[in-house]
């Protein structure tokens, strides 16, 4: 069998993608590379679109398989080809170009591009319509992993003026809830302890009469699975039944990542997004209250333009109150094709890092308070199949903190009841109660 080597760039949807396209081409005969196998015969270039970085993140990822894998075809698909195909066809060493709706038909374009040798680099990204429904591909080989994303919905309705993921995922379109509920099923058997539902705009999943909710629910009273999470969902999407649901099931992980982007209401008007800070507040006061011990997550952005210095001190004393556990900050960047390309008021690039090292600290203290309020307490970490480099087991508590503990390699991949510590670099530092 030809081996093939994967290189992911971006997000978690894309590392699912990545495992999608394994299995798929693994029936057609191609055998994915171990680490440290060895040159590949293909290697497959998964990338990210978000920033100016990550085209930059392509590049030198394609340079380094060139030079890791001599004489490999180079496949580069994924958001950037969706977005920029002539700019990666242009890239020395491509040998294929895939948009999104084209990278899943990756095992008939290596056969065409075999069959006609010598040709320059072959770029099938067509932007045709994406399909209306989301197709759920029956993947278990996790490689090791005690938990597994399920992509149930792609694509998104909404119109963030700063956002390219819309242009380069379409529109939203949803899994069907009978097919995803069976995958959790094949998950579960498989060895995954916890399934993490994930998505472009994951609160826009819509299945008939059934809403991302309802499908939770579902998954809860139809299979096994010790422990069902989300991955990042916007405000306006959290909706009482989601709250309620997670305020009494005890599989249903207390945790939420919900993006802020900012904490102005003039910048978020402007940046499109369909809430006010104060809603933000309440809801997340509302879940703090609801769910005792929640992990609350937010994305903030620094530097739209526009951005002034009493905005981002409106941004920072809202977090400020805020019941977070931690932060993703990261600075805007201008990206072709989006509303916010054109607009005014460009953020001098050494304000905007001010701003996101300010917002960092925050979080840290933030976390680290969070985590000290654990201390004492019994909790049940998920352990993970691999030890830590100092050789403890890690892993992750309900409402996603992680906890180190000492124990027998029999822990490994199971749910481990363990008692607060002390709070050290983040983590929180355990010990074994009992096997739960």
């Amino acid at each position: 069998m030809k081996k093939i080597a994967f290189t992911t760039l971006g997000c978690r949807y894309n590392r699912l993608e990545s495992a999608e396209l394994a299995h798929e081409l693994g029936q057609a005969g191609y055998a994915q590379a171990a680490e440290g196998e060895g040159p590949a015969d293909v290697v497959v270039i998964n990338t990210c679109a978000v920033t100016s970085k990550s085209a930059a993140s392509a590049r030198a990822a394609i340079r380094a398989a060139r030079s890791g894998h001599p004489g490999a075809r180079v496949v580069v698909t994924g958001c950037y080809s969706e977005t920029s195909p002539a700019d990666v066809a242009s890239v020395e060493g491509v040998d294929l170009v895939l948009g999104n709706t084209e990278k899943f038909s990756m095992a008939a374009a290596l056969k065409r591009l075999e069959d006609n040798p010598g040709q320059g680099a072959l770029v099938l990204a067509d932007h045709g319509p994406m399909p209306s429904t989301l197709a759920v591909r029956p993947v278990t080989g996790m490689s090791g992993r005690t938990n597994a994303y399920l992509n149930v919905q792609s694509g998104c309705d909404d119109l963030c003026s700063f956002c390219v993921v819309r242009l380069a995922r379409g529109k939203s379109r949803s899994a069907p809830a009978a097919e995803l509920v069976e995958q959790v099923k094949r998950l579960a058997d498989s060895g995954i302890r916890e399934v993490v539902l994930s998505g472009i705009n994951i609160g826009q999943y819509q299945d008939g009469a059934m809403d991302l909710a309802t499908l939770a629910e579902a998954i809860l009273l139809e299979t096994d699975i010790p422990r069902l999470r989300f991955s990042s969902i916007n405000p306006n999407n959290v909706s009482q039944g989601l709250i309620d649901l997670m305020a009494s099931e005890p599989r249903f992980c207390p945790h939420l990542h919900i993006p802020l982007q900012n904490g102005s209401d003039r910048i978020l008007k402007l940046m499109r997004r369909p809430y006010t800070s104060a809603m933000y507040e309440d809801l997340l006061n509302r879940l703090a209250e609801r769910v005792p011990g929640i992990g609350l997550g937010a994305d903030v952005m620094t530097g739209f333009p526009g951005e002034t210095q009493e905005d981002f001190e409106r941004t920072r004393s809202l977090i400020e109150r805020l019941p977070l556990m931690m932060l993703h900050v990261f600075s805007y960047s201008r990206r072709a094709g989006t509303e916010a390309y054109s607009l005014p008021g460009a953020v001098a690039k050494v304000d905007a890092k001010e701003r996101t090292a300010r917002l960092m600290e925050l979080s840290a203290k933030k976390r680290q308070k969070f985590i000290k309020t654990h201390v004492g307490k019994e909790m049940v970490a998920l352990a993970q199949n691999r030890r830590a480099a100092n050789g403890k087991l890690r892993g992750f508590t309900a409402n996603y903190i992680p906890a180190v503990f000492d124990g027998p390699d029999s822990m490994l991949n199971t749910m481990v009841r363990v008692v607060g510590l002390r709070e050290e670099d983040g983590a929180l530092y355990c010990r074994v109660a009992e096997e739960a």
